[in-house]
């Protein structure tokens, strides 16, 4: 069975008031007091029984509407059952009284189904009520008593019990959604605040991270150098990621504590990427000759970074986009400098479609995690790449097992046709 509409919390103790009222007033109708108002059965031209009796069959039928909200359908059955025999041979008027309760009840607060059998009685209880009338010594006003009987007492009550459902059922409905649009957008501040936190997490790690990693290698590798030149070489370059630290450091507090700022300043450059390489491979290559030990591969195995001019021209490539680019290779060359051997290399080139960074450095087979469970540099490089449209591939080189290789392959938007030869 369907339940009710949904309502406001109803009292037991009104509906106790209400019964009570009802038995006073077909009491008071019943004749006590000298108040009697007669009436006569449908079923003769006059009373079956006695006030007394009436009075007997409507207390029983009016107490049951103190059930209206609990139990309508005991409402219905008892107090409809009563009023109607009253109403068909008993000598008062509060027989159509409770007969009203008893049709409005069970519609305004009782189940879908409920309602509908509610409907159904009403419609019998018309044409019985049409029925008896024609049987009357005149016919036609009969039958218009009749009507008017069906109208006051069946109709009236049926239209306004529906009418006083479906606004309880509207009611439930606007609040339902109400509530359901304060969850969902309750759900979408979390989620607001969920993005903003990871976002502020990504730039911080974007633009501290790198600069922090060649401080603690460079400063690392400087009391180790027996070189004069080299360790000046680690220490200015340990010197220049400190200061650029802090500078992006005041940039997203900035941004956090400034309305009008919207993101940090970008003071990554290719050039302090290539000093990062450049010093770090001077580093190993010194620490190596002093332990007796050849360069990393010979003469070839320096640090190479090579960076089209077409990707420094705003007309070709957005700065959103070279913003996303050199954060994207300042990841890559701290992981080559913090996890890889040299030779390491950056490449980022540019054709008519897109831009491509390819970082490259040896690594040692098994010591480099090669598996789907990057770690948090490889997952914002890959975030930060998807966030431009692009993609990023991570592993060891299929040419070469002993290659580490990031590519990172992004589309190049709104941008002009290139002109000049790309190497």
């Amino acid at each position: 069975m369907e339940s009710g509409p949904e309502r406001a919390p109803w009292s037991p103790r009104r509906d106790v008031l209400v019964a009570a009222l009802y038995v006073v007033v077909v009491v008071m109708l019943g004749g006590i007091g000298g108040l009697g108002i007669g009436a006569q059965g449908l079923l003769a031209q006059g009373p079956l029984w006695s006030n007394g009796t009436s009075i007997a069959l409507l207390v029983p039928a009016a107490l049951a509407t103190a059930l209206r909200h609990r139990a309508p359908a005991v409402t219905l059955v008892v107090t409809g059952t009563l009023s109607c025999a009253e109403v068909l041979g008993g000598s008062t008027i509060g027989g159509y009284v409770l007969l009203f309760e008893a049709l409005w009840s069970p519609v305004a607060y009782g189940s879908r189904r409920l309602a509908r059998v509610t409907s159904g009685a009403g419609a019998a209880i018309s044409i019985a009520m049409v029925a008896v009338t024609s049987t009357w010594p005149q016919p036609g006003p009969s039958i218009v008593v009749g009507l008017l009987l069906i109208v006051v007492v069946v109709g009236t009550p049926l239209a306004w019990g529906w009418e006083v459902r479906h606004l309880h059922l509207a009611r439930a409905t606007a609040e339902r959604l109400a509530s359901a649009e304060q969850e969902l957008a309750a759900e979408r501040a979390e989620r607001a605040v969920e993005t903003e936190r990871r976002r502020l997490a990504q730039d911080l790690h974007d633009v501290l991270s790198g600069h922090l990693s060649a401080v603690a290698l460079h400063a690392g590798l400087a009391a180790q150098l027996p070189s004069a030149d080299a360790r000046e070489r680690s220490l200015a370059t340990t010197r220049d990621s400190a200061q650029a630290a802090l500078r992006d450091l005041r940039s997203v507090i900035t941004m956090l504590t400034d309305e009008n700022a919207v993101e940090p300043e970008v003071t990554l450059s290719w050039d302090a990427l290539a000093a990062r390489l450049d010093a770090g491979e001077h580093a190993a290559d010194t620490v190596g000759r002093a332990d007796g030990a050849d360069g990393p591969d010979g003469p070839d195995g320096r640090s190479v970074v090579h960076v089209d001019p077409a990707v420094e021209d705003p007309a070709r490539v957005d700065p959103t986009l070279r913003a996303a680019l050199l954060r994207i290779g300042a990841e890559a060359v701290a992981n080559a400098l913090a996890h890889g051997r040299a030779p390491r290399r950056l490449h980022v080139v540019a054709d008519a479609d897109a831009v491509d960074l390819i970082c490259t450095n040896a690594f040692v087979p098994g010591h480099v995690r090669a598996d789907d469970s990057p770690g948090l540099g490889l997952t914002t490089m890959r975030s930060r790449a998807l966030a431009v449209g692009g993609s990023l591939n991570a592993g060891p080189d299929a040419t070469d097992p002993r290659t580490w290789r990031v590519e990172v392959r992004v589309p190049i938007r709104d941008h002009s046709p290139l002109t000049t030869e790309v190497t």
